[in-house]
């Protein structure tokens, strides 16, 4: 092909599918690998091009989200992007900008300056899904090469119709991370996007229906997995690194109380493949209790992973034992009905104390990770309850009163985590307190105990 030569030949699978629905089983789909740099140009179109138009843009996707965008770039490069802004409207402006007389979009659109990035050790993504008119799938002549084909299409045709049915965020993010690669004097750079193509789904100038279930299907119909199903891969993916951040080593301590130490081994759930015990905390939610409370452990003086998976597994067997309700684990294990010991919201507000325990534990003299520490802490737990009237026929109150006194429902997390902070110190009977008097009492220990780890960092 000519360097002038405005006809493309992309190689490319054409699956073969017995899913297809009657009445589109002769609408061709294939497989392919997109330079986005062009596949910028093919969709919205360049300046210059005849068939360039904004609503193309609009058809299918919603509007976009540019800090999705930005972060997505981020992500595939592997590090933070300063003056978000300001790079968008440079990058994007003759794609995006509206026009005079268009309402209801800004320009630059609202993006923080720096955007983050989740760190990862092959930074890519899953197959967009494009439609086309005015391209045609030519097989090879080569028979022994089953399923491979060129797709053609001439990118000056006036009648070429380039439309992005999922995917426009990764499209964009690409674009974006390669042109601030390019800005950065790598000129040659590029990447190719893996692409699932569909040709004349909809004929062209049809409303866009068959492209428009698609995106239902994709986006709504289809679930994103339960966090908690992963969590647990993560530590796995790593290999034999070490965590980078908090979010890494929580998710460490998190598999270790999972599987290896502390009261809830084989009993934390991972929703969706029935591991662990029904009603008991996921994993994805002790993860993110865990996450909160490395801070403070570090400057308690428990720096490893073994310690701070032994501190926490010490105070969860604490909490157990003071709630009267723990349960051994066993073959066909349940929780009773009435028991909300174990569950998510009563777990992590009890995780939200790790910091009053260390400091209890510190005031005591006694080593962090020992018998004696272990029985103080049931000791201190179960005054905390009787304090906030959670104990009840010398056990932690059951569900029907935890729902009875608003620990379910708006509010009653924060209104469950207000009650166990304001019993946390002196010797108030704080059940009998209004809910403005609690949270402001809760607030006074919780600022008593962050002047205390403040002195010492």
């Amino acid at each position: 092909m000519s360097p002038g030569d405005s006809v493309q030949a992309i190689s490319v699978i054409v699956p073969a599918s017995p899913f297809a629905p009657e009445g589109l089983s002769n609408v061709r789909h294939c497989l392919a690998a997109l330079d986005v740099e062009k596949l910028m140009d093919w969709w919205p179109g360049t300046p210059h091009t005849p068939h360039r138009s904004p609503l193309k843009v609009q058809a299918i996707q919603r509007s976009l989200d540019w800090k999705r965008v930005a972060q997505i770039a981020a992500y595939l490069l592997q590090r933070e992007i300063t003056e978000t802004p300001d790079r968008i409207s440079e990058y994007f402006r003759e794609i995006y900008e509206p026009r005079k007389l268009e309402r209801g979009r800004q320009w630059p659109p609202k993006v923080p300056r720096v955007v983050g990035y989740e760190r990862s050790q092959y930074p890519t993504f899953s197959n967009v899904l494009l439609h086309v008119n005015g391209a045609a799938v030519r097989p090879v002549e080569d028979t022994s090469q089953n399923g491979a084909a060129r797709l053609t299409f001439d990118e000056n045709d006036s009648r070429l119709n380039f439309a992005v049915i999922d995917g426009q965020h990764r499209i964009n993010g690409a674009f974006f991370a390669v042109r601030l690669l390019r800005d950065e004097g790598n000129q040659n750079v590029k990447w190719e996007i893996p692409a699932e193509i569909f040709l004349d789904l909809d004929a062209r100038g049809d409303p866009p229906r068959h492209q428009a279930q698609i995106f239902i299907d994709v986006n709504f119909y289809q679930k994103k997995v339960d966090r908690s199903l992963v969590a647990d891969l993560f530590p796995t993916a790593r290999g034999s690194r070490g965590a980078l951040d908090d979010k890494e080593r929580a998710q460490d301590i998190g598999r270790k109380l999972m599987l290896e130490v502390g009261p809830l081994v084989g009993m934390i759930q991972i929703p969706g493949i029935r591991f662990g015990v029904p009603e008991v905390v996921s994993l994805a939610t002790l993860i993110s209790a865990i996450e909160d409370v490395l801070d403070y452990l570090r400057v308690g003086g428990l720096e490893s992973l073994n310690d701070q998976a032994a501190f926490l597994a010490e105070c969860l067997d604490a909490w157990l034992e003071a709630t009267n309700r723990r349960i051994e684990l066993e073959d066909e294990a349940k929780l009773d009905a009435e028991n909300v010991a174990y569950q998510g919201r009563v777990v992590v507000s009890f995780l939200t104390l790790v910091p009053a325990c260390i400091l209890r534990l510190r005031r005591s003299r006694k080593v962090l990770i020992s018998d004696k520490a272990r029985a103080l802490l049931v000791t201190w737990i179960r005054d905390v309850m009787k304090r906030a009237g959670l104990i009840k026929a010398d056990r932690f109150v059951g569900k029907g009163e935890f729902k009875k006194r608003g620990y379910y429902g708006s509010g009653g997390i924060a209104r469950f985590r207000n009650t166990l902070w304001a019993a946390a110190h002196g010797t108030i009977d704080v059940a009998r307190l209004r809910d403005e008097k609690r949270a402001a009492l809760a607030e006074k220990h919780r600022a008593e105990v962050e002047q205390w780890f403040a002195s010492r960092q």
